[in-house]
């Protein structure tokens, strides 16, 4: 199985996403937005691990590849939320810093939602057709939770085998108290929400 032809239009707009990232650098002089690069890559990985899902040649390797894919999943998303750092800047007009934080956010929601389109793919030859799309919306749940964890904790996808005390520490404080932690369940609800209808929706056009 080669890699699929849908995927490669994505370069030419991720390249667009850099490019730009490029001259805002030689026209200010500042790397402000230098993370975006590193964030783009994560998303990029979910994507990845998707389509090594579809090949994989035994159940073990298909377990290996799900278990990375939701690993990352969530930074496919959370590249949205790097919209909180649009402000205006005297070096740089506001309309290009909010055209390149939207490029990459466009291009990281993109990549996640090809990654779960794989996922889709991999369901149908495992569990009845009803329970699909609530596992989705479980997936994107999950995801607005790993955005949390990310955006305002700032743990990582890795700090599971760097961290993995101070992680689960923090995610067994959501679980055994949630009413403590109200702001936490509303935000991954809502966020899973919100994908899952743009989800929903981009799904049904291009089909």
């Amino acid at each position: 199985m080669s890699f699929s032809r849908k995927y490669r239009w994505l370069l030419p707009s991720s390249f667009f996403c850099v490019a730009l990232l490029i001259a805002r650098v030689v026209y200010t002089g500042h790397i402000t937005f230098a993370f975006l690069i590193w964030n783009l890559f994560l998303a990029v990985l979910p994507l990845y691990f998707s389509y090594k899902v579809l090949v994989a040649g035994n159940k073990k390797a298909v377990l290996a590849y799900v278990a990375m894919w939701l690993l990352f999943f969530p930074n496919a998303m959370y590249i949205t939320t790097d919209l909180f750092h649009l402000r205006e800047r005297p070096e740089c007009p506001l309309w290009l810093d909010m055209l390149i934080l939207l490029s990459f956010a466009l291009n990281g929601l993109l990549y996640g939602f090809l990654s779960l389109s794989n996922i889709e793919k991999l369901m149908n030859g495992y569990i009845r057709k009803q329970y699909i799309m609530p596992m989705i919306f479980l997936f994107l749940c999950l995801s607005g939770y790993g955005i949390y964890l990310g955006r305002y904790l700032r743990w990582n996808s890795w700090d599971v085998v760097t961290a993995p005390f101070g992680l689960f520490a923090d995610m067994a404080n959501h679980v055994v108290h949630p009413f403590r932690n109200v702001e936490v369940w509303t935000l991954s609800l809502l966020f899973g929400t919100w994908l899952f209808v743009l989800y929903r929706y981009i799904r049904r056009v291009a089909a």
